[in-house]
């Protein structure tokens, strides 16, 4: 007989329209865990009182007064041993979180509901596995602001200019056998808030280094960056002056939140399983594009060569009018991929539906199929999340268009190298995934340095390393050799190369596979090819029972803490590797 996960998760009811709210997008939690791998039970508000005695962790999203009968039940289940993680809510819960919600400095008209936390920074005040990865103040905006009473605080809150202040942003409390945490940070919403960016309807700031001047009459995607010059940007190493985004932010938060998951289970005695961001236990995987402006024949077939020889296969960008057939035509048959580079950039090629639509038309033609992705060129963006919806209506399934389009901005201006589903301000999930361009030519955009931190940073993400190489700079000095280079780094990292196509469709197929546990074991039921899928479990096990089949598990550490591993067979579905 099958039963839930253990691990519920709760998204709890919104306040009214026109209340303040201490977390947006809450539904995104969603997204976190299931891009995560995570396996748990999704609660109603409803049903969570006679849900509690089936969990041994639950996660709550928001802030709602809780009916006296749940509250007595939640109190009754901490006690009992139960672990509660609260993201963004004490929901009148004092006692069990030990923090008590701070009033409003004053009550204005329209300022009912919960005060908030604005924008600020975690800095972490107290040694805790929630937090040892966090080596720089985390950007963040929005949450609950609490005082503490009689919690232990493990970060504290710095307000936008990085000024220490009395509130807590990370706090536990133990009640009976069981435990409480608070993360007064709203996680999804500063997820969404980072990784999306604002609508873009006029030039961003230039940094003051002058290193990224992006006020520079072109719309583009680094316009909307919600990111700090002078506090989210780190040295690069070995080049003095250049300045980037090192640490993919918004990573960092989805990692907090998991680490709160995992050491809850630890604690409650709950092996949870996970499935693997990758098959074959991989680390981590790289990702190389190329942008074809200009369609210069000598330079196509010398970037030709260059991969080719590099061993891997990339995906290529193709501008209008695109190469010749012939080259075309090597192209894809060295197993390279061919994507729509929307161009709304150059003379007579205005930002518009109409123009996006003609050029997918012309590139389908030439493809002889439809593009499964696309980047635009000079990474224009224009509005909120139009340029996503045009992507869905013409089956455009993966988008490059989030990133750097110059040097000082270079690294994870969106805060992530993770591939994830963008929402609307409504909280509707769009059915296309974003991989964000955190540099481009190395030698000419930035020097080669830079890969070493950007690769150091997504093996401790786990995320994806995306290297843009356009064809007009492979002749020149240097720049071959950077991408022998970074196929040789990554490769000793255990890391793979895989196109956008290949990329998008395994992620895609992760999220339909769904969980059940049984009298014999772990039960993952995929509903599409998911050939080598890499299953965890919490803690150290000598043998994994996984679809009715006990195999021999390793042991490997994710997120601070210890799992097993089993790579399934290569049969679990009737389709072959993506790779």
């Amino acid at each position: 007989m099958s039963q839930p996960s253990p691990l519920g998760v709760c998204v709890l009811p919104p306040p009214r329209p026109n209340a303040s709210r201490t977390v947006s997008y809450p539904d995104y939690i969603h997204e976190i865990l299931g891009h995560a791998g995570v396996a748990y039970t999704s609660l109603a508000f409803d049903d969570l009182a006679s849900a509690l005695p089936q969990l041994t962790v639950l996660l709550t999203v928001g802030e709602a007064s809780l009916p006296a009968d749940l509250a007595s039940a939640l109190q009754a289940w901490v006690g009992g041993g139960g672990q509660w993680i609260s993201v963004g809510g004490v929901c009148g819960q004092v006692d069990l979180l030990g923090v008590t919600p701070e009033p409003s400095s004053y009550l204005s008209f329209g300022g009912g509901g919960s005060s908030t936390l604005g924008e600020g920074y975690l800095q972490p005040t107290a040694a805790s596995r929630l937090t040892e990865q966090v080596t720089m103040p985390l950007h963040f905006f929005n949450g609950i602001p609490v005082r503490v009473d009689d919690a232990t605080v493990l970060a504290s809150v710095l307000d936008a200019h990085q000024r220490a202040g009395s509130r807590p942003a990370l706090t536990v409390k133990s009640v009976g056998q069981g435990r409480s945490t608070l993360i007064a940070v709203d996680i999804p919403g500063t997820v969404v808030r980072i990784q999306q960016g604002i609508g873009v309807t006029r030039d961003g700031v230039s940094a003051p280094d002058g290193t990224a001047p992006v006020g520079d009459n072109v719309l583009k995607s680094g316009d909307g960056s919600v990111l700090d010059w002078i506090f989210d940007r780190q040295p690069v190493p070995g080049v003095p002056g250049l300045n980037a985004f090192l640490q993919p932010i918004a990573d960092l938060w989805r990692e907090l939140l998991l680490r709160a998951i995992y050491e809850a289970a630890e604690v409650a005695g709950t092996a949870l399983p996970v499935l693997w961001f990758y098959p074959r236990n991989l680390p981590a995987l790289a990702h190389l594009s190329h942008d074809t402006d200009g369609n210069e024949i000598p330079l196509g077939e010398r970037l030709l060569e260059v991969v080719n020889e590099a061993g891997i296969h990339s995906t290529w960008c193709v501008i209008v009018p695109g190469y010749p057939p012939e080259l075309m035509d090597r192209i894809k048959a060295s197993g390279h991929e061919f994507a729509m580079h929307y161009d709304s950039m150059s003379d007579d090629c205005p930002w518009s539906h109409e123009l996006f639509h003609a050029q997918w038309v012309q590139l389908v033609a030439m493809f002889g199929g439809e593009p499964v992705s696309n980047k635009n060129h000079y990474l224009r963006w224009e509005g909120d999340v139009e340029l996503f919806h045009w992507c869905v209506e013409h089956g455009i399934q993966l988008d490059q268009t989030k990133g750097a389009s110059k040097t000082g901005e270079a690294g994870y201006n969106f805060g992530t190298c993770h591939v994830y589903f963008p929402v609307e301000f409504g909280g509707e999930v769009i059915d296309v995934l974003e991989m964000a361009t955190p540099t481009q030519d190395l030698e000419i955009f930035a020097p080669t340095a830079l890969l070493y931190p950007l690769v150091e940073a997504v093996l401790k993400s786990n995320g994806i390393l995306h290297l843009l190489f356009h064809p007009a700079h492979i002749a020149k000095s240097g720049v071959a050799e950077a991408i022998f280079e970074a196929v040789r780094v990554t490769h000793a990292a255990g890391m793979e190369w895989w196109t956008a196509a290949q990329i998008n469709a395994w992620e895609r197929a992760r999220r339909r596979a769904t969980w059940t546990w049984s009298a014999d074991g772990i039960l993952l039921h995929n509903q599409a090819e998911l050939p080598f899928a890499t299953v965890l479990q919490l803690g150290e096990h000598p043998t994994m029972a996984v679809n009715g089949a006990t195999q021999t598990a390793v042991s490997v550490r994710r997120w601070g803490f210890d799992f097993s591993a089993v790579v399934l067979p290569a049969d679990l579905s009737s389709g072959a590797d993506p790779t």
